[in-house]
């Protein structure tokens, strides 16, 4: 699988090589990409948004995270 660094550069060589109009409808399309993205991601955020009120204690949930966050996890090598 190419690394997205690879993918990036080969977009880019693939653009020099394209008429403007090309460029252009190139990156009209990748714009109309993202905001299609954008406009999914928070339809379903809306669509969530508050389901799991009542089924979790967020006061308990904050100070479990805290507690745990001070327990050690790495075993003490003594020399």
């Amino acid at each position: 699988m190419l690394s997205t660094k690879a993918i990036e550069d080969k977009i880019i060589t693939e653009l020099k090589d394209l008429p403007e109009d090309g460029k252009k409808e190139v990156l009209e399309y990748i714009d109309y990409l993202k905001t299609k993205k954008k406009e999914k991601t928070l339809r379903l955020l809306r669509k969530t948004a508050g389901r799991w009120k009542g089924l979790i204690d967020a006061e308990k949930l904050k100070l479990d995270i805290y507690s745990d966050r001070l327990i050690s996890t790495r075993s003490r090598v003594k020399f």
